[in-house]
């Protein structure tokens, strides 16, 4: 009987899975800000190409011209100076083990020479790479 619970001991272990979460770490947000301070930047600087490099394959649109039509429709209604990105609401959620997860979610109030917005940046990673997943733009109130 003893031999049989020593080999059943490890076969119970094998369908196991081991994750430690955490939720709203300050260090997971700064690692999500270097991602999203970049694409300001890179905007700010009319530089999409490379700031279309900071998107996922997850991201909803699917093509890049379909981003840059987003991208034109923004500064056209809203403006194209941007003058100030302050982050106003953040959630963060990494799962470290077996199974790995990284989501970020940076809600940001931005002033602009026409109206000021409020966007949400939401950002995965993947082999260690944090990519820009969704991004949704509205008017700020």
């Amino acid at each position: 009987m003893k031999k049989y619970t020593l080999i059943l001991i490890p076969l119970l272990f094998i369908g196991c899975n081991f994750n430690k979460t955490y939720r709203n770490r300050e260090e997971d947000k700064q690692e999500a800000e270097k991602i999203t301070e970049k694409f300001y930047s890179l905007i700010k600087n009319n530089n999409r190409k490379e700031a279309l490099k900071l998107f996922g394959e997850k991201f909803k649109l699917t093509r890049k011209d379909q981003l840059n039509k987003m991208l034109n429709e923004i500064n056209s209604s809203c403006g194209s100076k941007i003058s100030d990105t302050k982050l106003t609401t953040w959630e963060t959620f990494v799962s470290i083990g077996t199974n790995p997860k990284s989501e970020y979610v940076l809600l940001y109030k931005i002033n602009r020479n026409i109206k000021n917005t409020q966007e949400k940046i939401t950002l995965e990673k993947n082999n260690d790479s944090i990519k820009i997943v969704g991004y949704d733009v509205s008017l700020a109130e």
